[in-house]
């Protein structure tokens, strides 16, 4: 029993969004969370939900959202495609959460990856810093460097893996990750676009 004037619990899900949620949230605030070269054309991301290989997810604290991710799907397996906090709850833990919870929505893939941009390649302090930061963020809540390192649309980034089925090696990691691209790209512009730069460890 709660003690009088307790505050109530706060409780968080995740919930898939519709296309008119979808829709909202890019334009007010994905726009804003993740620079242009690295955001996927709205009518790309609501072509891809229809098709059926592309999920979104809004984390939702008391019915209110205050997150998200759009995740990639690949039979069993899944990329996190997008994932952020909004400002006014960050530093809070809750982006913690957001991974348990994906961890248990999904708890029976096989396979979850994710990008993240590599500090090693600029020479901005400040974007390095925040780079070194996200980094930090995945590798202190049960995820890890697969040592994969690749060039996405101009974009140098890290490849990481939630703790589930750990993929062997790194030649199995960068096939996941080619397929997933695949669903969105011709062959040409895959290749043309999507690089294994280089590996680790």
């Amino acid at each position: 029993m709660k003690a009088p004037g307790a505050k109530p619990e706060k409780r968080m899900k995740l919930q898939r969004l519709n296309e008119n949620q979808i829709t909202k949230l890019y334009q007010e605030h994905m726009v804003v969370d993740f620079p242009k070269d690295e955001l996927k054309p709205l009518s790309m991301i609501l072509k891809s939900v229809q098709e059926g290989f592309y999920d979104c997810f809004g984390l939702f604290e008391n019915e209110k959202i205050v997150g998200y991710t759009f995740m990639v799907k690949q039979e069993n397996s899944y990329l996190i495609d997008y994932i952020a906090i909004f400002p006014e709850h960050r530093n809070k833990g809750v982006g913690a959460n957001l991974l348990t919870l994906i961890d248990d929505y999904l708890g029976d893939a096989d396979r979850i990856i994710g990008e993240v941009e590599d500090p090693a390649y600029t020479d901005d302090e400040e974007q390095k810093t925040l780079q070194t930061r996200r980094l930090g963020f995945y590798l202190r809540n049960n995820c890890y460097d697969t040592g994969l390192r690749v060039e996405c649309f101009g974009v140098k980034f890290i490849i990481f893996e939630a703790d589930k089925k750990r993929c062997r090696d790194k030649d199995e990691v960068w096939d996941l990750y080619s397929l997933f691209y695949k669903k969105f790209l011709s062959e040409e512009r895959f290749e043309k676009n999507i690089w294994r730069i280089s590996d680790t460890r």
